[in-house]
């Protein structure tokens, strides 16, 4: 046995270990935490797969009904991180349309089925033979699709919560390193296809491959750890020695009397109201540099800038379309006298602070 089975059997023992504490963990929400569960088991047996391949004890009778069990994990991933990032910001558990999801990995078990339906002794010799691929049905372009669904996952998750209106500044951040975790599996899985595919990488390296993936799996198992932190008002800044904001040199009363100062600015000066107002413009007001000046806002708000200032323009446009009876304005009016400079970029931003466009907002206060 070689260092490097040695070292990825370890990463299997990890595996296994993470899947059991994330179903032992109190903090956060058991179902999210069973997600993450099942998803780093499956990792782990995907490992223990490659393991078994490398030291060639899967072709024996003992391991060889795991030959390519493998192969439907791979379009199981990216339905489990959905899952996992639907439930931890709506709340939803499952749905009796996420069975299409089951689809890709059934389609996978239904062409590869007469492989796994031989016995013990013709399996061997078959494999033994050179003749899997006689039994087991996966066209060369398969692998190809499996490869495109894995990053249609990871733009589904972020293109479909990214804009949730319960994320903040902080959680927001989590989701995109989440979602990145994955998408750098993804990547780094497609990298070794294509590498050995075009030949510009013996298949017999795989390995470096896969201590890549193990970094990435690694990484989106710390984000379902700290996500409860995030989400009850942790700095991910505090949880992330590497993002920025650590040593800025900004006190944490100096951090508290800036924001108070923010908020008098913006309650009495009102520079939200200018059309074209940047960051640079807030860090003049506020005598402050830009990174700090960003510092409190992401930290005392938990928004970014923009979401800041919108969330003044819109708090101004709800009380203009209340008293809208007296002063006739167009929706339109009101979005430029609020300081946003375009009709769609309002519509998007009320939306996101009251979940109404302004219409539907006004019939609901005013119950008509």
């Amino acid at each position: 046995m070689n260092w490097v089975i040695v070292l990825f059997l370890f990463f299997v023992f990890l595996g296994v270990l993470l899947s059991i504490l994330f179903l032992l963990k109190r903090k956060g929400n058991k179902f999210a935490n069973r997600i993450l569960a099942l998803y780093t088991f499956l990792f782990a047996f995907e490992m223990l797969n490659n393991c078994l391949r490398w030291s060639q004890w899967l072709y024996t009778r003992e391991f060889i009904h795991l030959d390519l069990t493998h192969f439907p994990l791979w379009t199981i991933y990216g339905p489990l991180l959905f899952i996992y990032v639907r439930n931890v910001l709506k709340g939803t558990h499952f749905r009796i349309t996420d069975l299409l999801f089951l689809i890709p990995p059934f389609g996978i078990i239904a062409l590869v089925s007469p492989f796994y339906l031989l016995d013990t002794t013709t399996k061997v010799e078959v494999v033994t033979a050179g003749r899997t691929w006689d039994y087991a049905i996966f066209p060369s372009y398969a692998i190809w699709l499996v490869i495109a669904l894995m990053f249609f996952y990871a733009l589904l998750t972020y293109f479909t919560f990214g804009q949730h209106r319960r994320l903040g500044f902080r959680e927001n951040r989590w989701l995109k390193w989440f979602v990145a975790s994955y998408s750098g599996f993804a990547f780094a899985f497609a990298l070794y296809i294509f590498l050995v595919r075009f030949q510009l990488m013996d298949a017999s390296y795989d390995y470096l491959v896969d201590i890549a993936i193990v970094f990435f799996i690694g990484m989106l198992a710390f984000f379902g750890f700290v996500q409860p932190e995030v989400f009850e008002g942790k700095s991910i800044e505090k949880i992330l020695p590497f993002v920025k904001y650590r040593k800025t040199g900004l006190s944490d009363a100096l951090s508290l009397e800036m924001k108070h100062k923010l908020i008098r600015i913006m309650e009495t000066e009102k520079p939200y109201l200018n059309h074209e107002l940047r960051l640079d413009d807030l860090s003049r007001l506020m005598n402050l540099s830009r990174n700090h000046t960003s510092q409190i806002v992401n930290e005392h708000f938990n928004l970014s800038f923009f979401d800041f200032i919108n969330k003044y323009r819109v708090k101004d446009a709800k009380n203009l379309l209340m008293n809208n009876e007296l002063n006739k304005l167009t929706t339109t009016q009101i979005a430029y006298d609020v300081g946003f400079n375009n009709r769609a970029s309002f519509y998007k931003a009320f939306k996101k602070f009251t979940e109404y466009n302004p219409s539907a907002y006004l019939e609901q206060a005013t119950g008509s």
